[in-house]
């Protein structure tokens, strides 16, 4: 059974002390997610990483993903999704930084271009707290993961004929380990903290 981890059940709390004035408020038993299908917006969606080590920790950000969310009518509550970013979009702020991280010992981006999230069928809820079960594949290896998150925004609201904007955030933690890149330990640490905002267009 995979847990969320105390610190990313932290993080979870702390986001749901912001207010988020833009969210929709549903009626009893109504779905907060119009259903359809919603592009990922690659300019306004970004994964930022974050992980410990005896020189300080490194972080940085995924960008500039790809990908699409479908809910279908017939089953509000339950959505398909599938995104993915180009390890490419890297960047710490360092270009010797990321070129490390994007070489051989770390995200091996010549045989491993692309990072990916799925989720088939995955539950929603009725609700704008939601835990959502997946597939990441990275570097090669695919592993389940949870990601804590929330519902920020819709615009418009819910109740217009416009195609609506969501924007989630979130929060998951994995185990480079598990992927097949422990390079580094115990030196740089085995977990890395992830913070997700995202935004998707209905198309």
């Amino acid at each position: 059974m995979w847990t969320l981890p105390a610190r990313v059940a932290a993080c979870l709390s702390m986001l749901l002390l912001v207010p988020a004035a833009s969210a929709p408020t549903a009626g009893l038993g109504q779905p907060p997610y119009p259903p359809g299908a919603y592009e990922v917006d690659s300019r306004r969606t970004r994964v930022h990483f974050q992980v410990k080590s005896l020189f300080g920790g490194y972080q940085g950000d995924f960008l500039e993903p790809t990908g699409t969310v479908t809910i279908d009518p017939r089953r509000p509550n339950r959505a398909d999704i599938d995104i993915s970013f180009p390890v490419s979009s890297l960047t710490t702020g360092d270009a010797s930084t990321d070129q490390m991280l994007k070489g051989g010992s770390f995200f091996d981006m010549e045989h491993y271009p692309a990072i990916r999230f799925a989720a088939n069928d995955a539950l929603i809820g009725q609700s704008d707290l939601l835990t959502v079960n997946g597939q990441l594949t990275m570097h090669g290896r695919t592993r389940t993961i949870a990601i804590a998150a929330r519902l920020a925004g819709l615009d418009p609201d819910i109740l217009s004929d416009a195609r609506p904007t969501l924007r989630f955030i979130g929060a998951a933690s994995v185990k480079r380990s598990q992927f097949g890149m422990g390079f580094g330990r115990p030196f740089v640490a085995n977990r890395v903290d992830l913070s997700i905002d995202a935004t998707f267009r209905q198309l």
